[in-house]
């Protein structure tokens, strides 16, 4: 798959032996401390825990052949922003079916090039049985019939799945299952249309999703001051325990701030922040009639 034409494109075993037992670990730390309510809460979506929370994702965000990747697929100067530990406990239902970009008021959010990119590394090998990856192709730029169903995702209700029949979590015309093997690298354009299938098995299904935006210093000044907000961890929908105005990795020992600090997406200009708006309009998705 390619990530300009379908909106995805897989990076066979980025990752080494090494620094997945690192991250394996310390994420099932963080999910072993995850409170009930929490995990009640966020059923459909699997944990949303910041990888702020601890210092051992320096390495990932670092990680030079992930870097690498994205320059081969000529979105380098890429700067990062944010990212979560995702995980689906057994028995986790589905996914609900959503698009991740904010940034549909700019016209250049309708053209061929990824404004923002997500980076996804599974820790265990994934299959439609455990909640592997689903995803239209070719969604981040062409109007599907899920696009009329956006307003209501990344609302509460779905994400507790609360209503299993809903249509955002039923099976679609044209979705892929996207499997993969631990260590391997998923990057997505973040208009794509993806969930994920329920986890059937009896293990957690964890991953780690970070999110860069390629050639950051060309993209329009708006742009730039609202991924800086997301840096600074304010105005983000998905980021409800931040501490507002406090810069990513403030508190990270030295060394893993000295991996961090020269790849993230910081704003220093005056421009306003470009307005949050989740849902694409024309020409995407067409007016209705």
């Amino acid at each position: 798959m390619d990530v300009r034409e379908d909106g995805v494109t897989v990076v066979p075993g980025v990752l080494d032996a090494g620094l997945l037992a690192r991250l394996r670990r310390h994420s099932a730390a963080l999910l072993e401390a995850l409170p009930a309510e929490e995990r009640a809460r966020t059923r459909s979506t699997g944990s949303l825990i910041h990888v702020a929370a601890d210092p051992v994702f320096a390495e990932l965000i670092a990680w030079a052949p992930a870097l690498a990747s994205l320059e081969r697929l000529g979105l380098g100067a890429a700067r990062f922003s944010s990212g979560y530990v995702i995980s689906k406990p057994a028995g986790g239902p589905p996914l609900f079916w959503h698009q991740d970009w904010w940034g549909w008021s700019d016209p250049l959010s309708y053209g061929e090039e990824p404004l923002q990119v997500f980076l996804m590394y599974y820790l265990t090998d994934t299959t439609p049985e455990n909640g592997c990856l689903r995803l239209v192709p070719g969604s981040h730029r062409r109007h599907h019939p899920l696009h009329d169903l956006l307003p209501s995702a990344h609302g509460e209700a779905l994400a507790r799945a609360s209503d299993p029949a809903h249509p955002a979590f039923r099976s679609v015309e044209g979705e892929v299952a996207l499997p993969v093997r631990a260590g391997d690298l998923v990057i997505g354009d973040a208009r794509l249309l993806h969930g994920a299938h329920a986890n059937r098995s009896d293990a957690e299904r964890t991953l780690i999703t970070l999110w860069y935006h390629p050639h950051f210093r060309e993209q329009p000044e708006a742009m730039q001051a609202r991924v800086g907000a997301i840096v600074r961890r304010e105005g983000v929908d998905t980021d409800p325990t931040a501490e507002a105005g406090r810069p990513f990795c403030a508190g990270w020992p030295a060394g893993a701030r000295a991996l961090v600090e020269p790849l993230l997406a910081t704003y220093a200009g005056k421009a306003e922040p470009l307005p949050w708006a989740r849902n694409p309009g024309p020409p995407l998705v067409p007016a209705a009639a």
